[in-house]
């Protein structure tokens, strides 16, 4: 057994010597080369990122707020100007990535707090957005709530974890349900869509920590084309790049050649029209059903709006003889209002992030593979939440800025979540004769 394994070895060895013989070192040469380039280009970034200083901010809208979720909208399209676009030789050379930015929800024990993570050279952008739309807004610059709290060590951390992220249910160009569609059409009052996260975030216990965390990249309008080929799919159009060859010119000729040939054997028979029988609609628009008509446009009205890379996260804390398990089960069932079965909804992402893992099979079997799993899972949610670093954690999904308000906006006059913390004081204007 031994010596047929040797030379089963020997043979691989010498398929590796005759492709190295062959000029197979080059493909190893242009493979080593790139894994050096992509080695370069990390380090490159890791440089540039570790010199970006980080501030956390606490931001309070006064208690009489009668903005509308109109004006987080805004507050994202201003943000948007931080888009950098950077070229190749900068991104990959120089080691220049595009920024992003947090914002975040917290419950410290019952009372939530509106925070945002941001690279300190745009704090004058993100406060200029926020007060041009709440001018009564205090911002004020705080401690990292994160920075005390240390890595999860299953053994020796004092503290339960859970934590999850989400992902969308379909493609990034379907939209989900946005705070357009959360009015009474008959009242003509505006639900707001955060009542229920702040709610689920109030009925946190005082020794309890549980966060929302949103992340937002301003993205280019590349990531819409996919959306317009997706209309025209939905639509039946035809792909106008794809063009028939000459191989199908030929193909149809000589069918034409012998359906006329058909014909004049035939005798009386009416003589075929090629061009009718061909012919084919444009698109199918006119026999689609309403409700495909509705998705139809609700994805152009999207695409219609610029967007972000968007991650969203959530993270619950608490001491471990006092840890309990359906905590986050109300934050988590919150989220299932932005689905819309026509369009798009959130949705946790259990197979990868979830830090729980349920049995398939045999649970005596599968216990040590998920005890590994959860524990490994665990520490990473709670370093991710903590750095903060867009590259961090599943892959992003797009949001324009009409979804990002939705999932994300200053709670409205009519939300009566006593626990969320409010501007208790205006500003005031200085008086005119102010001497100076």
């Amino acid at each position: 057994m031994g010596l047929g394994v040797l030379e089963s070895f020997g043979v691989l060895f010498d398929l590796i010597g005759f492709f190295w013989s062959k000029g197979g070192w080059v493909a190893f040469l242009i493979v080593g080369l790139y894994l050096l380039w992509i080695l370069f280009t990390l380090y490159n970034q890791n440089q540039v990122y570790n010199k970006v200083k980080w501030i956390s901010l606490s931001i309070d809208v006064p208690k009489d707020n009668e903005q509308t979720i109109l004006a987080a909208e805004q507050i994202f399209a201003q943000i948007h100007s931080m888009h950098a676009g950077y070229t190749y030789y900068e991104r990959m050379v120089m080691g220049k990535q595009q920024m992003w930015f947090t914002f975040e929800i917290v419950s410290f024990g019952g009372q939530i707090k509106f925070m945002a993570y941001v690279p300190e050279r745009y704090r004058d952008l993100l406060e200029a957005a926020v007060y041009a739309q709440y001018p009564d807004a205090q911002i004020k610059q705080v401690e990292d709530y994160m920075r005390n709290v240390p890595q999860y060590n299953p053994e020796k951390s004092y503290y339960g974890i859970w934590g999850t992220e989400f992902k969308l249910k379909k493609e990034d160009a379907y939209p989900i349900r946005t705070y357009k569609f959360f009015e009474h059409q008959a009242s003509q009052v505006i639900v707001d869509p955060l009542a229920g996260i702040l709610e689920a975030l109030a009925t946190v216990k005082p020794h309890e920590m549980l966060g929302a965390q949103f992340m937002f990249m301003p993205v280019e309008d590349d990531w819409k084309e996919k959306g317009r080929e997706l209309i025209k799919k939905l639509k039946g159009e035809k792909d106008e790049k794809k063009k028939p060859g000459l191989l199908s010119d030929v193909g149809s000729g000589v069918l034409r050649g012998l359906a006329g040939i058909a014909t004049d054997a035939a005798g009386d028979a009416e003589p075929l029209n090629p061009a009718i029988q061909e012919y084919e609609p444009p698109s199918k628009m006119v026999h689609l059903a309403p409700g495909e008509k509705d998705t139809i446009a609700a994805i152009e009205a999207s695409l219609a709006k610029i967007g972000y890379k968007t991650k969203i996260r959530l993270i619950y804390l608490a001491p471990k003889e006092k840890f309990r398990k359906d905590a986050h089960t109300a934050l988590v069932g919150a989220f299932r209002q932005f689905d819309d079965i026509s369009l798009n909804g959130l949705k946790p992402d259990t197979k990868k992030t979830w830090t729980s893992i349920h049995p398939k099979f045999f649970l005596p079997l599968e216990k040590p593979f998920i005890d590994f799993f959860v524990k490994w899972r665990k520490k990473r949610i709670v370093r991710y939440y903590k750095n903060r670093k867009f590259s961090n954690g599943r892959k992003p999904f797009i949001f324009n800025i009409e979804e990002c308000a939705t999932v994300f906006h200053f709670p409205l006059i009519n939300v009566k979540a006593p626990q969320v913390t409010k501007a208790e004081t205006r500003k005031g204007e200085a008086p005119i004769n102010l001497p100076i």
